[in-house]
């Protein structure tokens, strides 16, 4: 539902986990170039002011639909965001998978992961969007089990990388994969977080050569 302003209302119908297709137009390929540009509106917007000003009437007109048609994709400000979130993630998994196919050689795929993760800039979508979704998270436990669900794209990349390289004998083995990724994880979070608050202080850089130290405590192998 909408507010009079066009804001959003919030609260709203229980927020469905985002899907690449749903059912009705957007399951056509015509309706799913309509739900893209809905999502790309919706992110310009995000990115520009946050996800508590996005004003339906707004998204609507730089989509170039009504506000009815909006509207069928999105039920509520929590809901625009986590499918925008989806929609973004997408689309970086996409290209991260692409990317990573063309290294080789264990430490400089993880370099390029580690690259990958870290936000280019203050302003990067991707990490807008993730700050807005994790700050509902500890009211919403369906919020938050689907960000993990979003991670754990990450952290089978991640998993891969590493299994790999123990498997070329690049990287020792840890003690728990599962364990090791889940910390590493956390560790590119917490850079991620003093990059964006701390940019013209710590260069991106910088970030990712204390990223790449904090992986050899437990991955170098011997004489490497």
């Amino acid at each position: 539902m909408a507010d009079p302003d066009g804001t959003i209302a919030d609260p709203a119908p229980r927020v469905t986990a985002p899907a690449s297709r749903r059912r009705g137009p957007a399951s056509t390929e015509e309706g799913q170039r309509s739900r893209d540009r809905v999502l790309q509106a919706a992110l310009d917007l995000i990115i520009e002011v946050g996800i508590d000003r996005v004003r339906l009437a707004e998204v609507a007109r730089r989509a170039g639909m009504s506000s009815g048609q909006v509207m069928y994709y999105f039920t509520s400000k929590e809901h625009i965001l986590l499918e925008t979130l989806a929609w973004q993630e997408h689309q970086d998994l996409l290209r991260r998978r692409a990317t990573l196919a063309d290294v080789t050689g264990a430490w400089r795929k993880l370099e390029e992961f580690i690259g990958l993760y870290l936000p280019a800039d203050p302003a990067d979508p991707s990490w807008i969007l993730w700050l807005e979704a994790w700050a509902r998270a500890p009211h919403n436990r369906e919020v938050s089990k689907f960000l993990d669900e979003l991670i754990n794209l990450w952290r089978d990349d991640l998993t891969e990388i590493i299994a790999r390289g123990i498997e070329a004998g690049e990287f020792a083995a840890p003690a728990n994969l599962d364990d090791f990724t889940y910390r590493y994880i956390a560790v590119l979070d917490g850079l991620a977080l003093q990059g964006l608050r701390q940019m013209h202080q710590v260069t991106r850089k910088r970030l990712v050569e204390f990223a790449v130290q904090a992986a050899r405590l437990e991955l170098a192998a011997a004489g490497g």
